[in-house]
């Protein structure tokens, strides 16, 4: 931490070591600066010498006086205009100055809250707009890729998360706002809630993101944005009076394939001696004799043989070389990786007249994964807008996708038998014909027992993924009419219509050669002991397997807009309500014995239960129809405004009254809405502010309440339709009790910024302080389980967490001259919470223990955090040694059990922190020079711990999985005074495993810098004759690694136990006309 403070110190003195500056004899110029159009006064211009010192503004009839040179350039510029850049010329007494307004500047940045588009003079809140040219510093088929390092507060989820009903983006805004409730920030295209999925938005389409933060800049959202407002905008239509424009982008990504040598395993000789432990230790002979048609791993198999005396010593001898000779990393490469390859392409012609203003896009994503794996996805955007007379204006936005996905071949972690890993496999032979697999059952030795009356149940991964595909087809559309009529040049009227409609078709193909069919049709197989003769319940044939999923939603909303001045007084407000419905449906079905041409399935008895092969037992039949549908109703009523006095002093407020169906009357007809106040001042444009070195500043603070919701919580009971297990007659269960004042969560959020910019904006930022409080969090709380036999616990709003934080964005002009400049800008982050609150006390300490990737509400600490037991190093056994009652001790279920239940920290069990970033951000370099730029980003991550994997005797003898502390293990007595790795011993003790996994002494710093980014690029403009090409060639690479680690065992935080992802490499060309 101390290196990167110095490096800022150093930044902000380089930046202002470039500022010495010459004088010579000034004149004296008055000007007078007016609005473009309608030819008004400007007040609180701000006019600027660039090579000298003076500064002033103007006053309310626009006119100023200021003192410059011959040659010297004046820079006029206000809020809500575009800036201009005069040059002075020696006899010009006077100046008139017309600015033009950001309405008619194409790239002036505006604030859009998704409602209503607002200048950042008119804001309070905090929030942060990306524009196109940022969102290109980084590339990806996910726009919320393009977001993370860019943005204070953002924070991408690292660990290996899997998408789930609560949290699908894993991205946080300010971090988490609640425990058991939706964590994803709500997303917002083009001014409307966005239910699809995330992948289907082209990032090529999107003109900017603006991240809404606080509860000023949130709440119009109400009961879905407690944490954060994500609002895209598309490319929209050109602006009046434009000629057609053409631009066509290309982007070639690529990386190399994944290198499995960097995932540390035992030496194939320590594999094979493991099992030779187990196999004479017995492990293996409850397996061979109860259950023989299990899979064996190979070493084990050719024990078998040998005790059997299948095969001679020397055959054994021969076999166990051939093992040590595989390499099972390089078998599954040479089988079945291909180099990646990502190939995006997007084109966009737009033009306009006084009555037509049109954009229309194009967007292809071809991505072909190393397993074979195949994405193809076009988009389609069009964006309409009809002007009649400056009265009416009709909208018209419509996103049209279409995508295919097909499966690739098997990942490599699904190589196992009976789910045990080891090194020595292979898939094909010295002539390229398939080996078999046995990941489940002994192939062979089944075909030996039942012969030829059953199909092949050996399972061949060479070619089996060709004959068991998994295809997804997804289509999209997304459509916004809007209707806006002008009743007076400051009042108009809106009327919105959104709909949405996402179809999501997944289909399985497994062939009759497949192993899953085969396998399947032998389970089900029943043979006649007296005539041989097969029945098969599961015909024979391919299996269909179906999953669809609709998703639609639709929008009305009604909407004033006022924008007015009244001399020194502006305000923008506005006035709406809208009513929204979200309807899901889905249908699951299983067909058998289908086949392709001509297509065609077999009626199959779902009902009855039939015997099994080879196990034994009954089972029935699966893939019955299954069908699901939800429908989730909004009705919201919303005003925001937002009043200027003397470009100088803001006030906004907002509120918003929300009902939803899946709330009861005693909520909906609570009058209890989210609102927001702020207020900002403009401290800069104060007379007595004429401080040389201070151009920009701006105080603002803002409170006020936004919600979050889980749509599948409900006050009423809820049912779940199903059927008899053996009669099959219909039922119904209650699977969830119910809370009839369950409501709304709601976050309350006071926030402190400042906006600044120093030495003539050679140095620009922002610095927000919050606190938040999130209240009426849903929680698990204690029942009576006499009432309800199935839980003892029911969600109500019972809990609550604070968290508090900062964030510093700041950019410096080091260097600018007319051909060089280097613009540093720095991400800083803090963000630290708290549980207050949580009904249910039977969560302790011992629950914290473990990697911190659950959320685990315990009152007083993080809602992600680690907590270990204490470590006592190994004694002179290798045996860890952990404390109970201050005492050395060994007896690892007593440790366990004694911690169950408590809260404070003894000798046994402590605190170790939070297992999320506390402090994270990044430091990006900018140069230019002359058409060439180049930028790296590096990130940081600090305050935090994260638990290593470690090698346990469970781990290694059972699965086969061991990681890099293997190689320190005990050994031999002594080794204790070298090493905190205990020895792998046989047999498995599951509570020392566990001690050992949970120890503090495998609980390290997170504390980490990697390289996210770098980013050369070249634009030109060439003049064809009447006609003007501007383009753009860039290089990428990204995910460049670590350069700086606090941990010294070699582990990365963001990946423990895995690997981490190689680096990316792309090419592009962006081409406008």
């Amino acid at each position: 931490m101390k290196t990167f403070l110095l490096m800022l110190l150093f930044l902000i003195i380089s930046g202002v070591a470039n500022f010495a500056i010459g004088q010579d004899l000034m004149s004296k110029i008055a000007g007078r600066v007016i609005n473009s159009e309608n030819k008004k006064p400007i007040e609180a211009a701000s006019i600027i010498i660039l090579r000298g010192n003076s500064k002033t503004k103007s006053d309310h009839e626009g006119r100023f006086l200021i003192s410059a040179n011959h040659g010297d350039s004046v820079l006029v510029s206000h809020i809500g205009y575009h800036t201009k850049t005069i040059l002075y010329r020696s006899g010009t007494s006077s100046l008139t100055v017309m600015l033009v307004p950001v309405a008619n500047v194409l790239d002036e940045v505006m604030v859009s809250s998704g409602y209503q588009q607002l200048r950042p003079n008119e804001m309070t809140g905090s929030f942060q707009v990306l524009d196109k040219k940022t969102l290109d510093q980084q590339v990806g088929i996910n726009i919320l890729d393009r977001l993370n390092n860019l943005t204070p507060g953002f924070r991408k989820g690292t660990f290996e998360f899997q998408p789930n009903r609560n949290e699908r983006l894993n991205i946080s805004i300010r971090g988490l706002s609640t425990i058991e409730a939706s964590k994803d920030p709500l997303i917002v295209l083009d001014g409307f809630i966005y239910e699809g999925d995330i992948d289907n938005i082209d990032p090529n389409s999107i003109a900017s993101v603006t991240v809404l933060k606080d509860a000023a800049a949130t709440s119009i959202w109400g009961a879905r944005a407690g944490n954060g407002v994500i609002v895209l905008t598309s490319i929209n239509a050109a602006n009046k009076s434009q000629k057609t424009s053409v631009s066509i982008s290309h982007t070639i990504t690529t990386k190399r394939i994944t290198d499995y040598n960097k995932l540390y395993q035992p030496a194939n000789l320590d594999y094979i001696q493991a099992e030779q432990e187990l196999f004479n230790a017995g492990y293996y002979d409850g397996k061979i004799e109860q259950s023989p048609y299990l899979a064996l791993t190979p070493a084990a198999e050719i024990f078998l043989a040998r005790r059997k005396g299948l095969i001679s010593a020397q055959d054994s001898t021969d076999r166990i070389a051939e093992l040590l000779a595989m390499d099972g990393k390089a078998a599954y490469r040479d089988a079945f990786l291909s180099n990646p390859f990502l190939q995006q392409s997007f084109a966009n012609i737009s033009g306009a007249s006084t009555v037509i203003r049109y954009s229309f896009g194009v967007g292809n994503t071809m991505d072909l994964s190393e397993n074979k794996a195949k994405d193809n996805k076009i988009n389609l955007y069009l964006n309409n807008s009809f002007h009649w007379k400056d009265k009416f204006e009709l909208n018209l936005n419509v996103n049209f996708l279409t995508q295919k996905q097909r499966s690739g071949t098997s990942v490599f972690d699904q190589f196992r038998y009976s789910g045990k890993y080891v090194p020595f496999f292979e898939f094909m032979n010295a002539e390229g014909e398939a080996l078999p697999f046995n990941k489940g059952y002994r192939g062979n030795y089944l075909n030996e027992l039942y012969g030829d009356k059953l199909l092949d149940w050996n399972y061949y991964p060479l070619h089996d993924y060709e004959l068991d595909r998994t295809t997804t087809r997804k289509n999209e559309l997304y459509a916004i009419v809007q209707a806006k009529y002008n009743i007076r040049p400051y009042l108009s009227a809106n009327l919105s219509y959104q709909y949405q409609t996402q179809r999501k078709a997944t289909e399985r193909i497994a062939q009759v050669d497949s192993y899953y069919a085969r396998n399947l049709i032998n389970i089900f197989s029943s043979i006649d002991p007296q005539s041989g003769s097969v029945a098969h319940p599961v015909p024979m044939g391919g299996i269909y397997d179906l999953n669809n999923g609709d998703v639609s939603s639709y929008t009305w909303r009604g909407q004033l807009n006022f924008d007015r001045s009244f001399g020194v007084h502006h305000i923008n407000a506005i006035l709406g309500a809208e009513i929204r419905e979200v309807l899901s449906k889905g249908a699951t079905s299983i067909s058998y014995g289908y086949s392709a041409d001509p297509i065609r399935t077999k009626v199959v008895d779902y009902a009855n239960f039939y015997p099994t092969l080879p196990a034994g037992g009954f089972s029935s039949i699966q893939g019955n129809v299954s069908l699901m549908k939800s429908v989730n109703r909004f009705v919201s009523h919303y005003a925001n405004v937002a009043y200027l006095y003397k470009q100088r002093y803001g006030l906004s407020a907002s509120i918003r009254k929300d009902g939803a169906n899946v709330f009861g009357v005693n909520t909906n007809d609570k009058y209890n809405p989210f609102w927001s106040v702020g207020a900002s001042w403009q401290l800069s444009k104060e007379k007595f502010a004429d401080w040389k070195a201070v151009n920009d500043l701006q105080l603002r603070a803002t409170y006020g309440y936004s919600g979050n919701i889980d749509p599948s919580r409900t006050p009423l009971p809820v049912t779940e339709t199903t059927s008899g297990r053996y009669t099959n007659y219909p039922a119904f269960v209650i699977s969830t009790l119910n809370d009839p004042s369950l409501r709304w969560e709601k976050v309350r959020t006071l926030n402190l910024g400042l906006r600044f910019g120093l030495f003539k904006s050679r140095i620009t930022g922002s610095f927000d302080y919050y606190v938040k409080k999130s209240t009426d969090l849903y929680g698990n709380s204690l029942i009576d389980y006499t009432v309800f036999g199935k839980a003892n616990t029911t969600i109500k709003n019972n809990a609550s967490i604070r968290s508090q934080g900062a964030e510093l964005n700041m950019t410096l002009e080091a260097v600018r001259t007319p051909s060089f400049s280097w613009r540093p800008a720095v991400l800083l982050s803090m963000n630290k919470n708290k549980v207050l609150e949580y009904y249910n006390t039977q969560f302790g300490l011992i629950n914290l223990v473990g990697n911190g990737t659950t959320t685990m509400p315990i009152v007083g600490r993080p809602l992600n955090s680690i907590a270990a037991f204490n470590w006592g190093g190994l004694d002179q056994n290798g045996d860890p040694q952990g404390f109970l009652d201050g005492e050395l001790s060994t007896d690892y279920q007593k440790i366990r059990n004694s911690t169950v239940g408590e809260i404070n920290d003894n000798q046994t069990i402590v605190y170790v922190g939070s297992a999320v970033p506390q402090l994270f951000g990044n430091l990006i370099n900018t140069f230019s020079y002359r058409n060439f730029e180049l930028s790296f980003n590096l990130s940081f991550k600090a305050d935090y711990y994260f638990s290593r994997q470690a090698t346990t005797s469970g781990n290694f003898y059972m699965y086969g999985k061991a990681y890099a502390d293997y190689e320190k293990r005990w050994q031999a007595a002594g080794d204790e005074n070298y090493t905190q790795v205990p020895r792998v011993k046989y047999p498995i003790d599951a509570n020392r495993d566990a001690f050992y996994q949970g120890s503090k002494v495998n609980v390290l710093k997170g504390d980490h810098v990697r390289v996210e980014y770098i980013n050369l690029s070249w634009r030109n403009l060439w003049q064809l004759g009447s006609k003007k090409l501007n383009t753009r060639m860039f290089f990428n690479a990204s995910n460049l690694g670590l350069i700086w680690k606090r941990n010294k065992e070699g582990v990365d935080p963001d990946f423990p136990g895995r690997l981490t992802p190689n680096p990316t490499y792309a090419i592009g060309l962006n081409v406008g006309f």
